[in-house]
Order: structure tokens, then C-alpha cells, then sequence
């Protein structure tokens, strides 16, 4: 089973990582978007989708290209949206970038090739990989040295930025509810109704896992040790040999089922028979928080939310002052 929002996560991660952009001028047929003067061609996203790819099957397997995100929509069709979207992007700064006359040093440039190449070195698989795509050291030389020049314009602007601890303060005082910590230490002995590949048991097994739930609650209820329970009976394996213990967890991490119970409780209670899509639980608070965190705690975290904030509008405020084609039909091929 995926997690998608780890998915999109390291599909963002990726995209920073190996966004490419072109600038030679074509037939519309070989390019996919127009930057102003500048085009991305048809050849620049096929080798920045190649890489990418690569980066993401490494990870996930080459399977995953045919999971469904959304409703009708595969991976792979909103990778490619999301490729050209970056690409795009990195245009738009790039040439922003040059307005400013933001440079970097050719031997800067040199210094992280070679970085590069002695990594490439002894991964024969990958070499294989750039020279299968026509992706060769002077194409990677001009692509390293536009993403230098987007990362010192990004730099510049967020050392503009005048944030000082009042404003920090103010941020903190007006978003409180952004810092409160609610947490749930909690233990479970788990019955699962479920295999292994998560498809549900038979109903004869459904009724035979709720009645050895139904007695194991009834011991603990008696006051057994929990923690005991746990590790002998409990078909989570995971936690029960740690006698059930879950630790801290907040909001949004449990199923709903899960959650709703564990938040509803106070220490040192333990639930009636809980019923979620893994099976039947019986939980045990043994603490929970519910607290502010303290402004001196949050402070550095929201300096970096400001900033990023503060430079996605900066972006955002850029593609409209710039005139963008796409031909999306062109990457459907």
C-alpha cells in the first residue's frame, strides 16, 4: 500500500533536485512551453522526466507509475504535469535571476561536476542511464550552473527580507492555534480481521478473533497487567513486543476509529472493543498533552515558514508578470 502524501512529498524533492530548462528556439511541434523569448523543448523534458524517473523508481519501484492518485489519474500523468510545471518555473526565476545579474563562478561550476563525476564513477548503472538518454557532462554542466544561479537568486531574496524577532512574535501571538500540541500516549492489543495481504478473513475467523477480544478485554478490565496482554496476545507484532506501547502520536495519524476513542479518553483508561479496518484494538491512555509550545521553541521553525512564504509569493508574482505558452499536447505523445 502507498502513501501518497510521502510520494508527492519525494516527488517534490525530485523536481528541485533535476529541473531542467532549455533555451534554443523551435518549431512548435519540438517544444512544450515558451518563457518569454525562450523555449523548453520536446528533447530538455523528455531528458528531465528520464532523470526523474530514474530518481523515483529507486525508491519506489517501477511499478508504482500505474498507481492511482486521484480519481482517473495515474502517477505518471500527474508527474508530467508537474515536470513541465517546474520547469516552467525554473525559467521564469532563471531569467529573473539574470535581470539582476546574478552570476556564479565557472570554477564553482567545475568544483560540483566533479563532485559528480567521482560519484558517477562507480555507479556504472547510472552511466549507462545518462548515455541511453543523450544527457552528456556539457548538458549537465549548463543545467548545474542554472540551478546554482536559482539557488543564489533565492538566497539574495530571502536575505532581503528583514525579519526580526517582533515580527516573529506578532506571527506567533496571531497563529497560536498553529502551536498547540495534542498528543496521546497510548498502548493496544490488536485482533486482526484482515490477512496479511489486507483483504478481510472469513466470517467464521471475523466471529473467532472478536470472542478472544471479547475475553482478553474482560482481563484487562480486571486490572491483568496491560502491558503483558499485550505482548502474548496482541496481533500487532510490532508493538506488542513492546507490551502494546505506541508512543506519542498526535491528530491525523491514527485511523479515525483509532483516534476518536484514544483522544476521548483519560489516562490510565482502557476502551471497550474498538473496530477499525485492521481489526478489533483495545486501547490504553497512559498520558496525554495538551499545551501551547512555548514562542522561544517554534521561533526558527517560523523565521523558515516566512521565508518560504514570503518567497513562493515573490514567484508567484513573477509568472504573472511573464508571458507563458504551454503545449501540453505535445508531452501526451
Amino acid at each position: 500500500m502507498f502513501d501518497m502524501k510521502k510520494i508527492m512529498a519525494v516527488l517534490l524533492m525530485a523536481l528541485m533536485v533535476f529541473s531542467l530548462t532549455a533555451c534554443d528556439s523551435k518549431e512548435s511541434k519540438d517544444v512544450v512551453a515558451k518563457v518569454n523569448d525562450r523555449v523548453i523543448t520536446v528533447s530538455e523534458y523528455e531528458k528531465t522526466l528520464a532523470m526523474y524517473k530514474k530518481n523515483f523508481e529507486g525508491i519506489y519501484g517501477p511499478d508504482i507509475w500505474t498507481t492511482e492518485v486521484e480519481k482517473g489519474k495515474t502517477v505518471i500523468e500527474v508527474i508530467k504535469e508537474q515536470v513541465l510545471n517546474n520547469m516552467i518555473n525554473d525559467e521564469v526565476v532563471y531569467q529573473a535571476a539574470q535581470k539582476e545579474k546574478i552570476t556564479v563562478e565557472d570554477k564553482d561550476v567545475d568544483t560540483q561536476l566533479k563532485q559528480f563525476n567521482t560519484q558517477l564513477e562507480s555507479n556504472k548503472e547510472f552511466k549507462t542511464f545518462l548515455k541511453e538518454n543523450d544527457i552528456d557532462e556539457q548538458f549537465l554542466k549548463n543545467q548545474l550552473k542554472k540551478d546554482m544561479v536559482i539557488s543564489k537568486y533565492k538566497e539574495n531574496y530571502i536575505g532581503s527580507l528583514e525579519i526580526n524577532d517582533e515580527k516573529l512574535k506578532e506571527y506567533y501571538d496571531n497563529n497560536k492555534e498553529q502551536y498547540k500540541k495534542e498528543e496521546v500516549k497510548a498502548s493496544h492489543i490488536l485482533f486482526k480481521t484482515v490477512g496479511d495481504d489486507m483483504k478481510p478473513v472469513s466470517d467464521e475467523d471475523k466471529k473467532a478473533a472478536k470472542k478472544k477480544a471479547d475475553d482478553i478485554l474482560v482481563r484487562a478490565k480486571n486490572g491483568e497487567d496491560f502491558a503483558s496482554l499485550a505482548k502474548e496476545y496482541s496481533e500487532d507484532t510490532v508493538s506488542g513486543n513492546n507490551g502494546g506501547d505506541l508512543g506519542y502520536f498526535g491528530k491525523g495519524v491514527m485511523v479515525p476509529e483509532f483516534e476518536k476513542v484514544a483522544f476521548g479518553m483519560n489516562p490510565g483508561e482502557i476502551s471497550d472493543l474498538v473496530e477499525s479496518q485492521f481489526g478489533y484494538h483495545i486501547i490504553k491512555v497512559i498520558d496525554k498533552v495538551n499545551e501551547i509550545i512555548p514562542f522561544e521553541d517554534v521561533k526558527n521553525q517560523i523565521k523558515v515558514n516566512m521565508e518560504t512564504d514570503s518567497y513562493k509569493e515573490k514567484i508567484q508574482q513573477l509568472e504573472k508578470d511573464t508571458k507563458i505558452e504551454k503545449h501540453e499536447k505535445n508531452i501526451k505523445k
